[in-house]
């Protein structure tokens, strides 16, 4: 099948209007909301510039939807129905697709320097409009393909100043009217596309220096590890230089194990508040151990234990080799029959060689 998609000026030169996104198997059913339900499958959306309107296709093979992953050779593309723009499309730019947690398509474009969204309302049983904001280049980002956790996931709306010079993010959920500040840059940029990359999503664009370099690139934060099965040990590993800041380790084992968590110290600058919190159901904590910086200061560090039935071997806090030692807290709750089938081995907490130690 052959598109004939709007073509749009970008920098010095033109780009097609066509985007790509995950989307679910069967659009508005969202099935069992798992995400290889609701984002395994591929999807595409374009201006088409012969017949003048949006036009929807879902890659499928053999007469069924394709998931993705499987062999792109046996897919082709099918169109989907989906209703007009409200606006003519020789006067819409920059489009951009996206599924939403009930399996709807959500598109965004710009228009004479103005941000639309079109997104599925429940409440009207229909596809409503949002905006316009002052803006250009929109982008939409699905941050389910970064996170892999569907129940939390949300649809993401990136553009940038009229200016170019601020990037704002709009979130589906607080129906895009807010604009959060991301970034600001020294000359105009362009935003191009968003990618999901393993829990971190990214955003690529140029700046007015370099139109044709990808001289835009910003990385989301890391989204949790849902652990759901076994996990054999956590590490996490100190910065060389710089600041460390919290380190947070979530983990309801069930009846599972879990051998061991670590987390090493930086050999300079300040270490942030780690928190590990631990539910071992009835299973075993071998050892929790965090090490101690070799300069700089030590914030508080909480373990937070609750052992069921079981027992916890050791738990050990090394002091710094110099600086303030600020918080040190321990809990142990042995209220399910004390002191007769729950036992603590040993809890050590080391002083400082010098500094300050402020409350333990």
């Amino acid at each position: 099948m052959k598109f004939e998609p709007r073509v749009s000026r970008r920098g010095k030169g033109y780009f097609a209007e066509i985007s790509l996104a995950r989307g679910p198997r069967v659009m508005a059913s969202t099935g069992g909301g798992t995400f290889e339900e609701l984002f395994g499958y591929a999807w595409l959306a374009l201006l088409d510039r012969r017949e003048r309107r949006l036009r929807l296709f879902q890659a499928q093979a053999g007469g069924a939807p394709w998931a993705i992953g499987g062999d792109p050779s046996a897919a082709g593309w099918v169109e989907t129905p989906v209703p007009d723009l409200v606006h003519p499309v020789r006067e819409v730019r920059h489009l951009t697709l996206a599924f939403d947690q009930a399996a709807r398509h959500v598109v965004a474009y710009e228009r004479a320097g103005e941000v639309w969204v079109r997104q599925w309302d429940p409440l009207a049983g229909e596809y409503v409009m949002r905006g316009p904001w002052p803006g250009v280049d929109p982008v939409l980002v699905m941050d389910a393909e970064a996170g892999y956790y569907v129940p939390n996931s949300d649809v993401l709306l990136f553009h940038l100043s009229p200016d170019r010079r601020t990037l704002y993010m709009r979130v589906q959920r607080e129906q895009y009217a807010t604009a959060h500040v991301v970034e600001t840059y020294a000359e105009p940029a362009m935003l191009d596309q968003g990618v999901a990359l393993p829990y971190q999503f990214e955003l690529l664009g140029s700046l007015e220096s370099d139109p044709d370099g990808t001289g835009l690139v910003l990385r989301s934060d890391l989204y949790p590890v849902r652990a759901e099965d076994v996990l054999g040990a956590a590490r996490v590993a100190a910065p060389t230089s710089g600041v460390y800041w919290p380190v947070v380790v979530v983990r309801d084992l069930g009846v599972e194990s879990l051998g061991a968590a670590r987390v090493a110290a930086p050999t300079s600058g300040v270490y942030m508040p780690i928190v590990v919190i631990e539910d071992l159901g009835t299973e075993v904590l071998g050892t929790a151990q965090v090490t101690a910086p070799a300069s700089g200061d030590y914030h508080p560090v909480v373990i937070v234990r609750d052992l069921g039935v079981e027992a916890l071997g050791t738990a050990q806090v090394a002091a710094p080799a110099g600086g303030s030692y600020a918080l040190v807290v321990v809990v142990v709750d042995l209220t399910q029959a004390p002191y007769s089938v729950d036992s603590l081995g040993t809890a050590q907490v080391s002083a400082p060689t010098g500094g300050s130690y402020v409350a333990a």
